[in-house]
């Protein structure tokens, strides 16, 4: 039954090597795949003479590269050999003497246990992925469609588009940006749009963590030409999480040699980062210098818009049923990052699904106030107060006192809406914050905020007028950051 199941898979040696890149490329991940095995890899197909079973040998091209893939893919390699060949297969994980490219009659050098078995099949891992007209795209990964583009990621966007089609030009693309804005999104979506216009390019998708762990057990165990070799030559580096790297000179050397070697071949680097290049500690001047020959784009947390139209699609993705009315409630309230207002919506679905809540305002301001009070560090209100003043140009007292002018009202009315978000304060302790007012003097201001950011309006700031949802997120910036 196997044998003949064997036959029908494996009619011929291309179509062997075909088949078993495949297997292994899903039993293992498609970029753990292409990282390890799709270059510089020999797969050799034999059957032992006595018993009859077969035996799959990976030939590595160093030491380093040949225990590295023992460790960290050994049984799952192992465990997909079986299922294609049987229980009875086994695999070896050996190292060649010689160059990958070499002759059958070279190849029959490096084995000394060939001479036993049956003449040996050669397979090269990659030239399957290289034949293949159009590889089988990853499900879980996320292209460009499955991004939200607003004013806050839209340079960004465009300019992974125009590098994932093959027209960026210059030095690497750096993507600079807060938790949560979307900077690991785009490089999947980078990597997958790539991938399906250059089936044959070598894209290396990592974190810095990653990149860190590599170079630090290539150069304990003498394989740093190895890891070079790997680096160097890839036609697409994704590295996420520069801000990692820093205080690692040696690492940060090692990446800046990385990205001459590939620039000057043609290859193209994307960087994410936390924060910009010239704050992470460290950082050499040329590296600095080859970060800024490129595009630096910088994301925002989303904005308003932004959010709203994430929460709508997630929303129908979800087949969750909710009022656009109170989307933009979810939206407004929920402005701290995309993962948290992803968050959110799945604690409503968990209540109407399991539990069988209708979703309404009570129940989103509800889920809004849990998940800020996981997020949102816990400020006073005077400090609210200090930054709302600064960002405005007026006075602190103004806020306390019986103003009613529009130079004072507005930023009033916003530092009570922010003191409601941030604090645990009720509304009579708010009222009493700033000069005595009523709770529902404090509860209207609330209201006018929220119908405000709604309809996008704007709001006056000394002689300019600018969007009421940028200056919210200004002034949490400047709250996170004091």
């Amino acid at each position: 039954m196997r044998e003949r199941r064997m036959q029908e898979v494996f009619k011929d040696e291309s179509g062997m090597g075909d088949a078993l890149c495949e297997q292994l490329a899903d039993a293992i991940g498609r970029d753990r795949y292409d990282l390890w095995l799709s270059h510089d890899v020999e797969l050799r197909s034999c059957i032992d003479t006595p018993s009859g079973t077969r035996r799959v040998e990976f030939y590595f091209a160093t030491g380093f590269l040949c225990d590295h893939a023992r460790q960290t893919l050994g049984k799952e390699l192992s465990l997909a050999v079986k299922q294609i060949f049987g229980d009875e297969a086994s695999l070896a994980f050996c190292v060649a003497e010689t160059t990958v490219s070499s002759s059958n009659s070279s190849s029959s050098k490096k084995s000394p246990t060939a001479s036993p078995k049956e003449p040996v099949s050669l397979t090269r891992l990659s030239t399957p992925r290289a034949a293949a007209p159009a590889p089988e795209i990853d499900r879980t990964a996320r292209g460009f469609d499955s991004l939200v583009v607003g004013k806050s990621n839209e340079l960004a966007v465009r300019a992974a588009e125009r590098l994932a089609a093959g027209k960026h030009v210059g030095g690497p693309l750096v993507l600079c940006g807060p938790a949560g804005c979307g900077k690991t999104h785009l490089l999947a979506a980078i990597r997958q749009s790539f991938r399906q216009r250059f089936h044959r390019a070598r894209i290396l998708s990592i974190t810095s963590e990653q990149f860190v762990g590599h170079y630090v057990a290539a150069y304990r165990g003498g394989g740093l030409p190895s890891f070079r070799q790997k680096y160097r030559g890839a036609n697409l580096l994704l590295l996420d999480d520069l801000h990692f790297m820093a205080k690692k000179r040696a690492t940060l050397e090692e990446l800046h040699h990385t990205i001459d070697r590939i620039t000057t071949a043609g290859g193209q680097v994307v960087i994410a980062s936390c924060g910009e290049p010239a704050q992470i500690e460290h950082l050499s001047e040329e590296l600095l210098s080859r970060l800024r020959a490129g595009l630096q784009c910088e994301m925002a947390s989303a904005d308003f818009a932004t959010r709203l139209e994430m929460a709508r699609r997630r929303c129908d993705d979800a087949d969750l049923p909710i009022e656009e009315n109170a989307l933009r409630l979810l939206a407004a309230g929920v402005s701290s990052g995309a993962r948290e207002l992803l968050g959110a919506i799945e604690r409503l679905r968990a209540r109407h699904e399991l539990l069988g809540e209708a979703i309404t305002p009570q129940l989103i301001d509800q889920t809004i106030g849990r998940i800020n009070q996981q997020t949102i560090r816990p400020v006073a209100i005077d400090e609210i107060q200090k930054v709302v003043c600064d960002y405005f140009g007026v006075e602190g007292k103004a806020l306390r006192s019986a103003s009613r002018t529009k130079s004072v009202t507005q930023p009033r009315m916003l530092a009570m809406w922010l003191a409601r978000k941030y604090t645990q304060s009720g509304w009579r302790e708010i009222g009493d914050a700033f000069g005595g007012r009523s709770h529902s003097t404090v509860i209207s201001a609330h209201r006018r905020i929220e119908e405000q950011m709604a309809s996008e309006s704007t709001i006056d700031r000394g002689r300019e007028a600018c969007r009421l949802e940028e200056a919210i997120v200004q002034i949490e910036t400047a709250l996170r950051t004091a």
